[in-house]
């Protein structure tokens, strides 16, 4: 039960917002008041302040892209680490798995601890970035002579002794690492770059008097105000160096240089001195407009929580609505009695099942976190895990009750659930538990002669997957299954054995199949398998083997007739198609298998 702070507590409370927010007041006042004796500083401040600030800022943005792009070579690597680092299949295995759209790298490249690279005679061993990573650290690098043909990053691949066996490289265009993208030039008078560690320039945004292809070889020819070694010495043992740059005919800039944390780049920006005190005095009149704003927003709000906090009502109304929702959770427990019911808490992630319900619909659990639950599902049905999160944004939004339909593997076959709950709120209004009721319409969905999907069900399966594209190398296959002398079985023999052999090809068909594949009785002898993410060489082996298991002999009192499958199938590489579209396509394919030769198969 959610306990009620008392009266004294909440008093309390009150006394410390409303300290909390004058004191904020007067600081910010305070601000105000000492913000333009900071803009007149030293002119050399007012040079470094802004500059340093913008380049380190940059610096950061360097390091969370490159973080991002080594997180994805160390899952890599740790995806490869027990297979093969010679083999071409293992290169295969991450082309496939990691595709230039996904994780931007131009490709990965292996190499084992000889610096070779599977199926290439190439030697990387000298390579720089090799010998970094080899010794155990992350390695950036320049791919080729310059910066122009992209970046090489990369890790260690370390095995299950935690020893070093190759290394995992990853090509990156070098516009990847691009910090300039939302610049407004014709606003901007900065001109920023991206340095390696030897000065070479990774990526330079135009600017006259830096037209070679090294920072310090270009600077080495103008006036600094500190000696280019000592730049160099300084930004190497990790420190942000801002120099004047001085000019002959045209105006002196200021230049920072903000090494990059955890790998051997460098930021520059660089800005004319005549744009400084410019900037100054517009920085100057925006903040002051903006603090203004923000006193007179912070005042407003404050005058408004205290005239609420007079009100007494709001207080027990809150308190009334509190008891009236947990006294709906107990209605709710009672009604859904013969249900799975369970609590959710918010702060835990944990579901409780309030009952033994939960054994009839396949969990082994009686306390599941939300993590563990989307990972058992997540293969089978990632729909069912989009419907569960949509659920626990109710949380978010503070919506009171929810309703959703879900399917889940459980005891060897689909499992549909209905799931309702209602959310309960603490008496700050946010949400503390949700209370819910788990109902399994399985048999409401299937077939109870073949144990197959029926057909609505089906079709509302099959156009929820349609609405994302295959995994990259697979296909989505929809194949229409239509039985050959099935009436003349039903004549002959009666229609028992008709039954019979319907509950016999769904099961050589479920045989056939994977716990995401659907299986669907469209109605009398004809039905619909849905392969979902399926490589097309899978596809064609297990179409060969359903054709030649589903013909089948039956005899009965000296009568005998066999039965075959025609089998129409229709690929699509991309969603967004129907399901009606694809039964039409497939449907063509199913003509011509009837047309020409029954009992086979035919891909349109």
């Amino acid at each position: 039960m959610i306990k009620v702070k008392g009266t004294r507590n909440k008093k309390f409370q009150k006394r410390i917002l409303i300290l909390t927010g004058i004191v904020a007041l007067l600081f910010t006042a305070w601000s105000l008041l000492n913000f333009n004796g900071m803009l007149k500083k030293t002119e050399k401040n007012k040079k470094y302040d802004n500059v340093t600030e913008w380049t380190e800022q940059n610096a950061r943005l360097i390091e969370y892209k490159t973080a991002r792009y080594y997180e994805i070579l160390e899952s890599a690597a740790a995806r490869i680490k027990d297979m093969s680092l010679d083999s071409e299949e293992t290169q295969r295995f991450l082309g496939r798995t990691y595709s230039k759209k996904e994780t931007h790298f131009v490709y990965m490249r292996i190499l084992n601890k000889g610096g070779k690279a599977p199926g290439m005679k190439k030697d990387y061993s000298e390579m720089s970035y090799f010998k970094t990573s080899m010794s155990g650290n992350k390695a950036i690098s320049k791919n080729g002579t310059t910066y122009k043909s992209g970046v090489v990053l990369s890790v260690p691949i370390y095995n299950d002794a935690h020893q070093i066996e190759g290394i995992l490289c990853g090509i990156l265009s070098s516009t990847r690492l691009n910090i300039f993208d939302d610049i407004a030039k014709e606003k901007e008078k900065r001109n920023q770059f991206v340095l390696d560690e030897d000065g070479n320039y990774l990526l330079k945004q135009d600017v006259r008097n830096t037209t070679g292809t090294n920072f310090f070889e270009d600077m080495g020819k103008r006036d600094l105000s500190l000696l280019l070694p000592t730049i160099q010495l300084r930004i190497r043992s990790g420190v942000t160096v801002p120099f004047e740059i001085y000019g002959d005919n045209d105006d002196g800039m200021v230049a920072v240089i903000a090494p990059v944390r955890d790998i051997h780049l460098y930021t520059v920006t660089t800005i004319r001195e005549t744009e400084i005190a410019h900037e100054s005095a517009v920085y100057q009149k925006h903040v002051i407009k903006l603090t203004a704003k923000l006193i007179g927003m912070m005042v407003l709000v404050l005058l408004v929580y205290l005239y609420f906090q007079r009100e007494d009502k709001r207080y027990i109304r809150r308190l009334n609505n509190r008891l009236m929702l947990n006294e709906e959770t107990y209605r709710i427990t009672a009604r859904n009695s013969d249900t799975c019911v369970f609590t959710y808490d918010v702060e835990t992630e944990l579901i409780q099942f309030l009952n033994d319900k939960y054994k009839d619909i396949g969990l082994d659990q009686e306390q599941l976190s939300i993590p563990i639950l989307l990972k058992n599902i997540s293969k089978v049905s990632p729909q069912s895990c989009a419907d569960i999160r949509n659920i626990l944004e109710t949380i978010e939004n503070k919506e009171v009750t929810c309703q959703k339909k879900i399917s889940v593997w459980s005891k060897g076959r689909m499992r549909y659930l209905q799931i309702f709950t209602t959310n309960i709120f603490d008496d700050s209004g946010a949400v503390s538990r949700m209370v819910g009721s788990i109902e399994d319409i399985t048999d409401s969905e299937t077939d109870p002669m073949t144990g197959a999907i029926m057909r609505a069900a089906g079709t509302e399966r099959i156009e929820q997957i349609l609405k994302s594209d295959p995994e990259a190398g697979s296909v989505h296959a929809f194949m229409i299954a239509d039985l050959d002398n099935f009436k003349n079985l039903n004549d002959r023999l009666g229609h028992m054995w008709g039954d019979h052999a319907l509950h016999d090809v769904v099961k050589i068909i479920r045989d056939n199949c994977r716990a995401q594949d659907v299986i669907c009785r469209l109605g009398g002898d004809e039905f619909v398998v849905f392969f979902r993410d399926i490589p097309l060489d899978v596809l064609q082996e297990r179409v060969k083997l359903l054709s030649e298991q589903l013909h089948i002999t039956y005899e009965n009192e000296g009568e005998t007739v066999t039965i075959s499958v025609s089998m129409g199938i229709a690929l699509t590489e991309k969603g967004k198609v129907t399901f009606q579209e694809l039964y039409k396509r497939a449907d063509k394919g199913l003509y011509e298998v009837k047309r020409t030769q029954k009992g086979t198969w035919h891909i349109v």
